[in-house]
């Protein structure tokens, strides 16, 4: 029996299926709101929303700027020749340490020890000459114009034999400063030009080492500010200094400002030219109150974070102040707003809608079951704040 279209019934039949399917859609919609009614859902999956949160926790931080720099001996020189001649004795071995005045280099020297005997007996002859003119003149035998000649003479030889004691002293190479010599570049019986390089010499007792930081941060450098320097041959180290000097004009091309800062290296391990990174301590804040920066959301224009308190989010402004990196973590200042021991939350502020809105604290996804915060617990117990370690500030 083949069932009659709905177009093609009567109209009395429409009216009656669809006044059955009304009924039917009533009656279902009646037991649906009963079994709600009867079976509420949980306060916990419609009200209270799971967040992470800290505990607020004084520290000392470092506002500090980072930069790069290359480490220099207190004092640096390479040896050079001022004459030419012939190596005659090398008196230092490749690496040692010398004292100020050591000879280091000898050159052959025998005609400039010549040209001073030389010298000298002209010397001594114009010095008699002088006294012979000098005795004729007290006797007016000779002209005062000739007794003037004797001593101009005498002079004129006094000059010679000192320029050729020089040029002799010129012949032996001496140390300027105590140090530790370079490896030499020459050999005894080698002809030396005038200014050729023959072994450089370094003082290590001290080190210094020049860098440069953003012109916005002149108003804050002095003289005597902290420094950390670290390289790459003692990973792991830090080697500290002190600022010596600060530029007194700012580079116009990079903006930038040079400042000097010295260490000593007890333990010589450090060498001239290596490569340091620069740590330069701007400001030093002792038992600062920090939260992650994460936790400070901006509302209309305010700084404010979401304070657990009795198991609600309390929406309370803040007032900022350094931010920090501690262990590749930002973390920022709480001049106003917070105290030690707050609860503060880091996740999860977004699904925070209104103000003393009912949160759980979640477990951090690192601690163990038996320490993980109890479900009934409206704040996660107490942590130990770590003291962010000196890294760049972010501003204020």
């Amino acid at each position: 029996m083949n069932p009659v279209p709905f177009a093609q019934k009567s109209k009395r039949q429409r009216f009656a299926v669809i006044g059955v399917v009304v009924v039917a859609l009533a009656v279902a919609s009646y037991f649906g709101i009963q079994m709600n009614a009867n079976n509420p859902a949980p306060k916990a999956a419609g009200g209270v929303v799971v967040v992470e949160a800290t505990e607020v926790q004084p520290a000392d931080i470092q506002d500090v700027i980072t930069a790069i720099g290359t480490l220099r001996s207190a004092e640096s020189v390479v040896m050079k020749s001022e004459i030419s001649g012939r190596i005659a004795a090398v008196s230092f071995s490749d690496g040692s340490r010398v004292a100020k005045g050591d000879t280091l280099i000898t050159f052959d020297a025998s005609i400039q020890e010549a040209q001073v005997n030389q010298a000298k007996a002209e010397r001594d002859l114009a010095a008699a000459k002088l006294k012979r003119t000098q005795d004729l003149f007290d006797k007016k035998f000779l002209s005062a114009a000739a007794l003037d000649d004797a001593r101009a003479s005498e002079q004129i030889a006094q000059a010679k034999l000192a320029l050729a004691q020089a040029t002799l002293g010129k012949m032996s190479l001496r140390a300027p400063f105590s140090g530790v010599i370079g490896i030499r570049q020459v050999s005894v019986g080698d002809y030396i030009k005038e200014g050729a390089d023959l072994v450089n010499l370094e003082d290590t007792s001290s080190m210094k080492v020049d860098f440069r930081v953003p012109e916005q941060a002149s108003g804050r450098l002095r003289v005597g500010q902290v420094v950390g320097l670290q390289s790459d041959a003692f990973a792991g180290q830090s080697f500290p200094a002190k600022v010596t000097a600060v530029d007194s004009a700012v580079d116009p091309l990079g903006r930038s400002l040079l400042m000097r800062a010295e260490l000593r290296d007890v333990s010589q391990r450090l060498k001239p030219g290596m490569f340091m990174r620069v740590t330069l301590v701007l400001e030093t804040r002792k038992n600062a109150l920090t939260i992650p920066e994460e936790s400070v959301v901006t509302q209309q224009g305010r700084l404010l974070v979401f304070k657990v308190v009795d198991g609600k989010a309390v929406s309370t402004p803040v007032v900022t102040g350094l931010r920090v990196t501690n262990k590749d973590k930002a973390v920022v200042e709480v001049v106003k707003g917070l105290a030690a021991g707050d609860v503060v939350v880091t996740a999860g502020q977004i699904k925070i809608r209104g103000n003393n809105l009912p949160v759980k604290i979640a477990p951090a996804p690192s601690a163990s079951p038996a320490a993980a915060t109890p479900e009934k617990s409206d704040s996660p117990a107490p942590a130990k704040a770590a003291v962010p370690a000196p890294a760049k500030a972010t501003g204020q």
